[in-house]
């Protein structure tokens, strides 16, 4: 299987319009996109992307993914084709051209719906610079973007997120997460600044705000930031934007 591929670079979100294959204004290129894979779904195996979009192509049945794997990729559409003329209607999926040479697999951590000790420093607990804005909530599995200086690029980490089920913050009903970084194989070159796509299953989470009655999911994640002075407790930060899922429209 691949590596999750570590990028030091800002290149997510990109959007290109195309006209290598034909009219510029049906072309769309999409690259480093979030996705799912899926099986059973248009021509056997396809990719489930934010806002319910699907993705397929013959050539893509050949790919080294499995069914649920996580996954950035980039694709291109034509809506000008006969295929995709009715992309949204009566068509189960969107033909494309998916290019396996950018597929790498996004892993994904472990959540916990009871909190962990905020109040300690775990073994090897490692500080995130920043928590990128960008997400994607895609058929369970929520999507972030972390963001680490001074990473050395063979580093292995692992992720969890944990909340408490039984507190929410205030009239708005947000959630707080905490999302944690463990060192598991250290290395010893040069660090540089890089973002870490990670995954977690949520689906606990969002059962527990339809229980709550919400018609959105809504919540913040606390990462550490710094440790404190004493080097025995973590400085956490929350994040400035809250994250958002309709629940009326969710994911299936």
């Amino acid at each position: 299987m691949r590596k999750t591929v570590l990028y030091g670079v800002w290149v997510f979100c990109l959007v290109v319009l195309s006209s290598c294959l034909g009219d510029p204004a049906t072309q769309l290129t999409m690259a480093n996109q979030a996705g799912v894979v899926v099986t059973g779904y248009g021509p056997g195996k396809a990719i489930y992307t934010k806002g319910n979009v699907v993705v397929s192509s013959e050539d893509f049945q050949n790919a080294n993914v499995e069914d649920g794997e996580c996954i950035l990729f980039d694709y291109s559409i034509d809506y000008g084709t006969a295929n995709n003329m009715g992309a949204g209607t009566d068509t189960s999926y969107i033909e494309a051209v998916i290019y396996e040479n950018t597929i790498s697999e996004v892993n994904r951590w472990n959540f916990f719906n009871t909190l962990t000790d905020t109040s300690v420093v775990e073994k090897n607990e490692l500080l995130l610079s920043s928590l990128q804005a960008r997400s994607a909530y895609i058929r369970g599995n929520l999507f972030l973007f972390t963001e680490m200086s001074n990473h050395p690029a063979n580093q292995v980490d692992s992720f969890s997120l944990s909340y408490n089920p039984d507190k929410l913050l205030g009239d708005d009903k947000i959630y707080s997460l905490y999302l944690r970084t463990i060192m598991i194989e250290s290395d010893t070159t040069k660090g540089q600044s890089m973002i870490i796509p990670c995954a977690f299953n949520i689906e606990d989470l969002v059962k527990d705000a339809e229980k709550n009655n919400l018609d959105e999911l809504k919540f913040r994640i606390n990462y550490a930031s710094a440790f404190g002075k004493d080097s025995f407790s973590i400085v956490w930060k929350s994040s400035s934007d809250v994250f958002t899922i309709d629940l009326s429209g969710k994911d299936k």
